[in-house]
């Protein structure tokens, strides 16, 4: 098994769902990417399988789309990070509700992309040795095809009985700086900074 490297997206969020779950929950990571998730909560004692259609070949990987995915039984548990705002939600969402039990866990990362303003723009121009454009109007531009966070919210809310939401840096995530990390969340807490990471947890009736 490949081991697992590059965590930024999922760093802290796999705790979160590794404290929620009793050992040996069955649990799908929906939008695995590389799989460095699954291979997380396999370590930490779950049952964990991926799907992707970028998915690597390997053992509890599935190269498809959550919503092209045949008979795979169901889940104490599904969690999509940094995913939903690509997907077509409607039919993402329904094949979530076929493969959660009854009163099992739903875990969203995702970022706010609409809530990034000036503030975020001065920061990262700052702290960016790359050539981006992180202007307010060329990272509208970049992103504007995703979904936005309020949609997902929402698309949340309405198929699962939503349980929590926090406001989480994204910016040091997105330039790899960990330690950059605090430095963001203070500043979001001192309103000096938009938060556009989001982590959701929800319930399925």
């Amino acid at each position: 098994m490949a081991s697992v490297t590059d965590d930024r997206w999922w760093r802290g969020f796999d705790d979160v769902i590794l404290d929620a779950l009793p050992a040996n929950s069955r649990v799908l990571d929906v939008g695995c990417g590389d799989g460095g998730l699954v291979r997380r909560l396999a370590l930490g004692g779950l049952d964990a399988f991926g799907v992707d259609p970028r998915a690597p070949t390997e053992p509890r990987m599935i190269q498809e789309k959550v919503e092209s995915v045949g008979d795979i039984g169901t889940f104490d548990a599904v969690c999509s990070v940094m995913s939903l705002h690509h997907a077509d939600l409607e039919p993402a969402f329904t094949a979530l509700t076929r493969v959660l039990r009854p009163k099992a866990q739903l875990f969203v990362y995702e970022f706010a992309w609409e809530a990034y303003d000036e503030r975020a723009a001065a920061w990262l121009a700052d702290r960016d040795m790359s050539e981006a454009d992180n202007s307010v109007t060329g990272w509208n531009a970049e992103h504007a095809e995703l979904h936005p966070a309020n949609t997902i919210r929402a698309m949340i809310a309405e198929t699962f009985d939503l349980e929590s939401e926090l406001e989480r840096p994204y910016l040091a995530r997105m330039l790899r700086s960990h330690d950059l990390e605090h430095e963001e969340q203070a500043m979001i807490e001192d309103n000096k900074l938009p938060a556009l990471g989001r982590w959701y947890v929800a319930r399925s009736s």
